[in-house]
């Protein structure tokens, strides 16, 4: 554990130190529930402890740059940056609790394809903002190299068949 003074959250803490001892070479990690010396743990406690050492050990994985291990974190930022809401959930870790807590406020059909979250909506999304940003530039870079072009050709004439020049 890294810190011993957040009874509650040791899965956290010593999900932490995992992380770190995983990059360091521990070939096995034991996980910790939130309950650690407070109580029995419960089922949700067990899950809360797994997600948080499944979480630690694919961090060590991608500190030690372990072949592979960036595929799935690279699929994930493209169905978010895609709004693929249903290819997050099926990719996390926990898909229950992804897609619990989205449908916790957009829970209707039309919220697995809207092109925001809630938390920002649709027009405070820096996804989306980012993504326009991106095609408005592209389309300047379009217009500028058209109006290279158009330069080009009406200092060479205008004409649109020239002779070939003699080597």
């Amino acid at each position: 554990m890294t810190t011993d003074i957040a009874p509650g959250y040791d899965h956290f803490t010593s999900g932490i130190g995992a992380a770190m001892i995983g990059w360091f070479g521990c070939a096995m990690l034991c996980y910790v529930t939130p309950k650690e010396h407070l109580g029995l743990p419960n089922k949700e406690d067990v899950k809360q402890g797994l997600i948080t050492y499944k979480i630690a050990a694919h961090a060590a994985d991608l500190a030690k740059g372990h072949p592979g291990a960036q595929i799935r974190d690279n699929a994930m930022s493209k169905a978010r940056f895609e709004f693929r809401w249903e290819d997050q959930f099926n990719l996390a870790l926990d898909p229950f609790t992804a897609r619990a807590y989205h449908d916790e406020t957009l829970p209707q059909e039309s919220g697995k394809v809207a092109h925001f979250c809630s938390m920002c909506g649709p027009k405070f999304c820096s996804m989306k903002i980012s993504q326009e940003v991106r095609d408005y530039a592209a389309a300047q870079t379009i217009e500028v190299g058209m109006a290279d072009m158009s330069e080009n050709f009406r200092a060479k004439g205008g004409e649109i068949y020239l002779k070939r020049e003699e080597a």
